[in-house]
């Protein structure tokens, strides 16, 4: 129904049974449909099915045989069914803060670390909107399929921080240290070790003043985009030939609002 809803100004999908074979069936690709990554999609492909009706008419024993307990979720949801309970929305506490995301081409290095500067910052955004800090940095670049899995890089900080170039130069740092000039076409970050603002500690060798600047500095930032949307301030390379932050803000879910 979220593909439907998205397109909708209230939000809002209303689907019956009866709809199923017109509405439901037809989706493809496959990971347009909740629940279906690429590479599963890719998996399902290898095995005949595009489209999510020739998905719900697969025999579920091999599904079962292919995805475990999976296999089961994804036909059922196919057929329109699902278990899950609705109740009052839950709230877990927040212990990490994560993105990943696959390109829309092959990066080389040079045009990637404005990609990365992006996706860094919308992570940070997200951090400094719970009032957090992150002690610890999961970076991870996937490299075009024919060149192997990529670089999987896992660093502590010395000391707590929620500011996008922070974060930045240590991917950066890494991300010159090991690549050897592959094709990039996807980058996950995922910052974890958090505490609240205010609790880190301070270093002897911060320069007190400028870092206070630059605080300031990004919570002015934050609260444009809080207030009038994430494309009302923008660093200056998002305006560039191969960014592409202003568009996939445009986008609600993964599709064009």
């Amino acid at each position: 129904m979220d593909v439907e809803a998205k397109k909708n100004r209230d939000g809002i999908a209303q689907w019956t049974y009866d709809d199923i074979p017109e509405k439901l069936w037809s989706i493809r690709p496959l990971s347009k449909f909740w629940g279906i990554s690429y590479k599963t999609e890719m998996k399902l492909n290898r095995k005949g099915i595009h489209t999510i009706g020739e998905l719900a008419q697969y025999p579920l024993k091999y599904l079962k045989q292919s995805f475990g307990v999976i296999g089961e979720e994804l036909h059922l949801h196919s057929n329109g069914i699902d278990f899950s309970r609705i109740a009052e929305k839950y709230v877990p506490a927040t212990t990490s803060i994560a993105k990943s995301q696959i390109l829309l081409r092959n990066y080389s290095i040079e045009e990637f670390i404005v990609i990365l500067l992006e996706h860094i910052e919308e992570v940070c955004y997200r951090l400094r909107r719970e009032k957090k800090c992150a002690q610890t940095i999961h970076f991870s670049v996937g490299y075009s399929k024919e060149y192997g899995e990529g670089i999987k890089k896992v660093h502590t900080l010395n000391r707590a921080t929620n500011l996008t170039m922070d974060i930045y130069n240590v991917c950066t740092y890494f991300l010159y240290e090991r690549h050897t000039g592959e094709p990039i076409r996807s980058v996950s970050v995922s910052l974890t070790n958090l505490i609240n603002e205010g609790e880190e500690q301070i270093s002897l060798f911060d320069n007190i003043i400028q870092r206070e600047k630059e605080i300031r500095l990004t919570k002015v930032m934050d609260e444009i985009r809080t207030r009038f949307g994430k494309n009302s301030i923008l660093r200056g390379v998002s305006y560039t030939s191969v960014a592409t932050a202003r568009y996939r803000n445009t986008l609600l879910g993964g599709h064009k609002s």
